[in-house]
């Protein structure tokens, strides 16, 4: 198995175990801890995010930055975002400036530059 689907299997599975279909999961101590929980959070709240939390945005992707980078953009602001060759192939979409979608990622924070690095996404 890639590396690239194992992480994808991995958020997906996370994203079901916060669901309340599925229950909360753990709740004792430590729980709720930024790295340990998918957060929805906007562009802005993901920057002050510490690196390797989990997050869910919602927005549009609005240009390539070549390299399997990307622009994502929401109503609070743009981030880059690191989208591999790979899980666009896996997915099988094609997703336009114009598609609003949903992605799933890590955040990843280098020399205090913030990216989000996609391990799923959804058009909606």
């Amino acid at each position: 198995m890639k590396k690239s689907t194992f992480w994808v299997i991995c958020l997906f599975l996370v994203v079901l175990s916060v669901s309340s279909v599925y229950g909360q999961g753990f709740t004792g101590p430590g729980a709720g801890t930024a790295t340990g929980q998918v957060q929805t959070a906007t562009t802005i709240q993901a920057r002050g995010l510490p690196d390797n939390s989990l997050v869910i945005l919602t927005g549009t992707i609005v240009q390539s930055l070549g390299h399997e980078k990307y622009t994502f953009r929401d109503s609070t602001g743009d981030i880059t975002i690191d989208i591999d060759r790979d899980l666009w192939a896996l997915l099988g979409i094609s997703i336009g400036i114009n598609d609003r979608v949903e992605i799933g990622g890590k955040i990843d924070v280098e020399k205090r530059v913030v990216e989000i690095d996609v391990k799923y996404i959804k058009k909606l």
